[in-house]
């Protein structure tokens, strides 16, 4: 082979990579990401949710995680779970675990405005409570823009 074909080889080798990486990046933005849709919880989990906020609402936070952990043992990607136990976690003091529930909880919404809401604004109070004013002010934004 010729210095000239070796080279055209090189090349041709270097041209047909970049085509491949230009192919994968257009195409990789044509894909969109789409939103979870609303999880409906089972019978048994929608019991055990209705049975953790009657307990959540009569200050009985030890027996309204019980519940919830039960609940998301069976529907671990069900954000209402994760809202609810971000609710017991702030009524018991502990901000930075409520943060934490409240971003998994809105990961899980999907297209449930309403919990995503419901989240940004104790995230809002649970950000007042750490000091933290700013992300307090962007969470009432965003909660204000849902």
């Amino acid at each position: 082979m010729t210095r000239n074909n070796k080279y055209m080889g090189y090349l041709l080798t270097k041209l047909s990579l970049l085509l491949i990486i230009v192919s994968v990046l257009l195409l990789n933005g044509c894909t969109t990401i789409t939103p979870l849709p609303e999880k409906v919880p089972s019978a048994p989990a929608a019991d055990l949710l209705s049975e953790a906020e009657l307990d959540i609402q009569a200050g009985n936070y030890n027996r309204a995680e019980l519940q919830l952990e039960r609940a998301m043992r069976m529907e671990p990607r069900n954000g209402q779970v994760w809202h609810l136990m971000a609710r017991i976690r702030y009524e018991q003091g502990d901000y930075g675990q409520t943060v934490q529930f409240c971003l998994k909880s809105n990961t899980l919404a999907g297209d449930n405005l309403t919990l995503k809401r419901q989240n940004w604004m104790l995230l809002e109070k649970a950000y007042t409570s750490l000091g933290e004013t700013k992300k307090a002010e962007e969470a009432q934004h965003k909660a204000a823009t849902l």
